[in-house]
């Protein structure tokens, strides 16, 4: 197992004093194979925004329901696919943190790049865990080199510790994350803006304009009072004294919120591969609605795909290439997503078929609808 060394990166939050030209230096660093910066940025950022929260929660919200199963190639020699399709569902069902593991491997699609180690059981190649190796861990010798273990997790490393690749699962991607952290500098500093701007311009300006006659030392006392007054709202003037206001609100018009809505927008569309450009899509159950739902699906459909390609490559090969030496994979690995039911579609097809003299099996018809179901009692029946 890999000995992870990083106690002296928990006392450094990237975000503080984060500058443009310091994230394109650590993306620079990144094209040369030194992340280590890079995406410990990437994890105090994924925790820092709640848009970027909710875009990777509802990106990866399809893991949740993911089913998976083992299927046999077409035209496959039947005994032998039944053979190799118990093993691998014997192996898989060993593995104690599947969900865990499929989960961060998921992670790669924003990160870039995600890595699991193998735990060994000690019999064959078979395993008991899937330990996740946090991205901040790895460097390449530049941009093509081979993956290497960074214990220290320093970004000035260069060489590393050197791995064996099949002792890993591993999925690489295009960094959603590239496009999403400049989103989120901009977002970060038009909000720091903001708050200088409602703190010095927001509340209209007070001016007190004393009575006639009144002496330098008297002008003292009233700017005084007039600080008071300022600060509460509330208070007593002189005689004659009276009270003008600057009404700021024309300076105070900035287009801050603009550019904070324009910045969400830009990274939901960054984390659903542009198919969506907010999270909430509003009309539930009419056509926004249902579009909003398909787009989900389909990134779904195409993530789960990617995973099970990692797991047939890191895992299948390896397994049947120890138990079944010299024969043909002809069972795989994959990964299914839950399809939904059209429950009104369903009960009218239901209706159609007692119409035609048949009757659906009331299990069936229960776990496909997800009711509850009883029979109405015939009247005058026993």
């Amino acid at each position: 197992m890999l000995a992870k060394k990083q106690s002296w990166r928990d006392f450094y939050n990237p975000i503080r004093g984060l500058t443009m030209a310091r994230l394109i230096s650590m993306e620079d660093q990144a094209e040369r194979g030194q992340y280590a910066d890079l995406q410990w940025f990437y994890y105090f950022m994924e925790k820092s925004d709640v848009t970027i929260m909710s875009a990777i929660a509802r990106r990866l919200s399809f893991l949740d329901s993911l089913d998976w199963e083992i299927r046999i190639a077409e035209n496959a020699d039947p005994v032998l696919g039944q053979e190799q399709s118990d093993f691998l569902r014997y192996a898989y069902d060993r593995i104690a943190n599947f969900k865990q593991a499929t989960h961060f491997l998921a992670l790669a699609l924003f990160r870039g790049f995600s890595h699991v180690e193998k735990v060994y059981t000690g019999y064959g190649d078979l395993i008991s865990r899937l330990e996740p190796i946090e991205p901040w861990f790895w460097i390449k010798k530049g941009m093509f080199g081979e993956w290497r273990f960074n214990a220290d997790s320093r970004s000035s490393e260069l060489q590393g510790q050197v791995i064996e690749r099949h002792n890993f699962c591993i999925l690489e991607s295009g960094p959603l994350h590239r496009a999403i952290g400049r989103h989120f500098f901009s977002k970060q500093l038009a909000m720091a803006d903001w708050d200088v701007a409602l703190e010095t311009s927001a509340n209209p300006s007070i001016f007190f304009v004393g009575p006639p006659g009144t002496t330098p030392e008297k002008e003292l006392e009233y700017k005084s009072v007039a600080e008071q007054l300022a600060s509460n709202g509330r208070g007593y003037l002189p005689n004659g004294t009276e009270v003008k206001t600057v009404d700021p609100a024309q300076r105070s018009r900035m287009p801050f919120q603009d550019r904070i809505s324009y910045c969400d927008q830009q990274i939901v569309m960054a984390a659903t591969g542009g198919l969506l450009t907010m999270l909430t899509e509003s009309g539930s159950g009419t056509l926004a609605g249902g579009a909003h739902s398909d787009s989900l699906l389909a990134l779904a459909k195409s993530d789960a795909a990617r995973l099970s390609e990692v797991y047939q490559r890191d895992l299948d090969n390896e397994w049947l290439n120890t138990f079944f030496p010299h024969q043909p994979h002809v069972a795989y690995f994959s990964f299914e997503i839950p399809q939904k039911e059209d429950v009104n579609a369903l009960l009218a097809s239901v209706g159609n078929l007692s119409w035609a003299g048949y009757r659906v099996d009331m299990a069936q018809l229960e776990e496909k609808t997800g009711l509850k179901l009883n029979e109405i009692p015939v009247p005058g029946g026993n």
